[in-house]
């Protein structure tokens, strides 16, 4: 999701011209468009302000469609990696405090790590050059720390430590276990005493919180339910270490904007330590106009400097963004896959642009963005022209050439959709066989596997990617009915 947004930051806010502006106040334009959003199939929660004064703070769409509960300003959402941005304020708040240095290497904090890893430091964890691969194992497996170093410790490196940007959660979910390490204390107990209260955040956190089912967006795939994170396994201080420090903290827009002004006005850290955060380390490509800082993207457009980032699990997905010269900050949640956090919050930023956000959608053409952008281009035409058997036993290194964030298997969703129409089912089968291995607990990736292996006469494999999906989701689940035709 990462990677899309970049594409669609930097080529379409400054592209779009002047309009006449919706009649009314700003909050009521944005307010009217958020709305306007709605009507077309978005739910989720939405927070703007400018210059410190909130202009727009609601709710919209449905939290629960089956119960028919709305979505408010209050309605808790999974903030996906964005939570990338409390570990590294984790790390810093140590720094200064004098308890490590961003030079250490992991052999401090790991004195079995292997030697080709030995000695990444910290820095390079932080802005994604360490070298590791975007993620080892499913969100909902459930490792501890000492499993977790393990099996990370076992991987080969993508890249040589501190040479190139590869965006990676192992990364992240190694600081967090530095973080416990150094403090002595659990990761969200850390981050609750010393980052979130101080910010007066006290709806942030695993378990901390003690949410209710109800309090929580239920989020949707394709139009299925998914359920929350509370429908999901996690161990008893928080999700398993494939998830914890990197992702699926919960959290409210207002809570987010509260970390906002936390992290802007030097609340919770020194001014040494956030200047730190938001410098542009290193370009998130060769060719990139973004850069990583530290769990955040530095990017400038429109002639102004903007810092954000997003994240999301193929079924709740956030947006958080902000302009330094201003204080204009954008938050925005989904809880469905068909619509975007990213596609709003640009909008609404062109709003107060004095622009037409109309253009930030007409840019992308008719297609979802999960479809139809640079990454999924360049891997569906890989499939095409070399052919299914070629991507199956070279599936990684196509999807790194391409740009494809190991984290986000919308973009191989909307790969396998287009190949499902064009009704290239071998093509299919490959791509779904690398989907369900990189993303094994995704119910839609082992059903569409199944579809495609029916229509090229295996049965019996059809079979038992069905079998595989109905495991996952034994109720509300057309793979059932598959079974049984």
């Amino acid at each position: 999701m990462k990677n899309i947004l970049a594409y669609l930051c930097f080529f379409l806010v400054l592209s779009v011209p002047a309009f006449a502006q919706i009649s009314g106040n700003l909050s009521g334009q944005l307010d009217a468009w958020a709305r306007q959003a709605a009507e077309n199939g978005y739910h989720g929660s939405v927070l703007v302000a400018s210059g410190g004064k909130i202009l727009l703070e609601n709710g919209y769409g449905l939290a629960d469609r089956e119960s028919g509960r709305k979505q408010s300003a209050e309605t808790v959402f999974s903030v996906g990696s964005i939570t990338k941005q409390f570990t590294a304020a984790a790390i810093m708040k140590l720094e200064s405090q004098g308890k490590l240095r961003l030079d250490d290497p992991l052999s401090k904090y790991f004195p079995d790590a292997p030697g080709d890893k030995a000695s990444i430091t910290i820095h390079q964890l932080l802005t994604h050059s360490a070298g590791f691969p975007g993620a080892i194992g499913d969100d909902y497996e459930n490792v501890d720390a000492a499993q977790f170093a393990r099996l990370a410790f076992g991987e080969p490196l993508m890249n040589p430590p501190g040479k190139t940007y590869e965006y990676s959660n192992v990364g992240y979910s190694l600081l967090g276990i530095i973080v416990e390490k150094v403090s002595g204390m659990g990761y969200e107990p850390f981050l609750r005493d010393h980052l979130w209260l101080p910010a007066g955040m006290t709806r942030t956190g695993y378990v901390a919180p003690k949410f209710q089912k109800e309090q929580l967006a239920t989020g949707y795939r394709n139009g299925q339910r998914w359920g929350t994170a509370l429908d999901h396994p996690w161990l008893p201080e928080g999700p398993g270490w494939h998830l914890r420090a990197n992702g699926g903290v919960l959290s409210t827009t207002g809570d987010m904007y509260r970390w906002y002004k936390a992290l802007t006005n030097n609340t919770v850290l020194p001014k040494t330590a956030t200047d730190k955060i938001f410098t542009p380390h290193i370009a998130e490509g060769p060719q990139a106009q973004s850069f990583y800082g530290y769990g955040w993207v530095v990017q400038d457009m429109d002639g102004q400097r903007v810092i954000w980032h997003n994240g999301g699990n193929g079924v709740y997905n956030a947006f958080m963004g902000f302009v330094p010269a201003t204080g204009v900050c954008v938050i925005v949640s989904s809880n469905s896959n068909n619509k975007i956090s990213d596609e709003l919050a640009m909008q609404l930023y062109t709003i107060l642009n004095g622009k037409d956000p109309g253009k930030v959608m007409m840019q992308t053409g008719d297609e979802a963005p999960y479809r139809n952008n640079p990454v999924t281009n360049a891997i569906y035409q890989a499939i095409l022209e070399k052919g299914a058997a070629h991507f199956a036993q070279n599936s990684q290194n196509i999807l790194k050439d391409a740009g494809f964030d190991f984290e986000d298997d919308m973009q191989l969703l909307g790969v396998g959709e287009r190949l499902e129409e064009a009704e290239k089912w071998g093509e299919g089968v490959a791509l779904y066989e690398a989907y369900t291995r990189l993303f094994p607990r995704i119910v839609v990736a082992w059903n569409r596997l199944g579809k495609c292996r029916a229509a090229t006469g295996d049965k019996t494999g059809a079979r038992a990617a069905w079998e595989q999906s109905v495991a996952l989701r034994p109720k509300n689940n057309p793979a059932v009915n598959w079974l049984k035709e």
